[in-house]
């Protein structure tokens, strides 16, 4: 998977999953510093994996679960 694509996938599940932390990292205009460490924390999961795979996102969901705890 392609950096612009994870970006892309990681912000959509953030979104669609996370709607209030999402909104705050966009409100504290740190969206794509947040976005860029929730992709290097989901990076072995990312890379080579089909978008589409249900269970990937399940897994990214997980971590960025994770990630916000620790934030």
């Amino acid at each position: 998977m392609t950096y612009l694509i994870a970006y892309d996938y990681v912000r959509l599940i953030l979104k669609e999953e996370f709607l209030a932390a999402y909104l705050r990292f966009i409100n504290h205009g740190i969206l794509h510093y947040e976005l860029t460490n929730i992709i290097e924390v989901c990076a072995p999961l990312l890379k080579g994996l089909d978008e589409d795979d249900r269970f990937l996102k399940y897994e990214v969901i997980g971590t960025i679960a994770n990630y916000l705890e620790e934030v």
